[in-house]
């Protein structure tokens, strides 16, 4: 039998579970938004694209290896952190000597900024003329000051194992790199990204 004082006590305690409900929700709504207010906001991306030329690797040349340099001008900015990636991208195509012969040779892209343990990806030349595709990306950080232009030299490398069967690999490719800034919402007047092969002028 339910008295009245065990009907106010029962009550009681729901009114008490619902304000800690409440409360636990209140906390975690007020934590969320001090964490988005103070997580550091960062500019759009900024991307460029560099053409390689294409190239043949073969047995008698089975490495070929490209240094690329990022050029970064801040513009009108303070010192400020970089940050961004870039991607290689690669078709190869088999060009057996005997189409019939036994095996698969295989090609690997490599990509190096000098920061890290170089990045690669490797792919399988199992049918004639197909083009493969080959991706491969690398993670890219540098601090600049204003008014000046920084520079990240970036090794791309291609390597052929042919196995023992003669033939020739056509190789196409292509880099993309994307960056943006720290602590910035947006990128300052006159930023801007090149990419070009050593030796080579930037282009305008």
């Amino acid at each position: 039998m339910r008295t009245p004082e065990s009907h106010h006590i029962h009550a009681s305690d729901r009114w008490r579970s619902k304000l800690r409900h409440w409360a636990v929700k209140c906390s975690l709504l007020i934590a969320s938004v001090g964490s988005i207010a103070t997580s550091p906001v960062s500019s759009p991306s900024f991307a460029s694209q560099f053409q390689g030329t294409p190239f043949v690797l073969t047995h008698e040349t089975p490495k070929v290896s490209r240094t690329l340099v990022i050029s970064i001008s801040m513009g009108e900015i303070e010192s400020t952190e970089n940050d961004g990636s870039l991607t290689l991208e690669g078709t190869a195509r088999w060009r057996p000597a005997n189409p019939s012969a036994p095996g698969q040779p295989w090609v690997t892209a490599r990509v190096s900024s000098g920061e890290w343990e170089p990045r690669s990806a490797a792919a399988v030349l199992d049918t004639p003329d197909a083009p493969v595709p080959l991706q491969v990306m690398e993670s890219l950080h540098v601090n600049c000051n204003t008014g000046d232009v920084c520079e990240i030299p970036v090794t791309v490398e291609f390597e052929f194992q042919d196995g023992g069967i003669e033939g020739t690999v056509e190789m196409e490719w292509s880099v993309t790199s994307s960056l943006h800034l720290w602590n910035d919402d947006e990128l300052p007047q006159g930023y801007s990204v090149t990419i070009t092969e050593r030796g080579e002028d930037p282009t305008p």
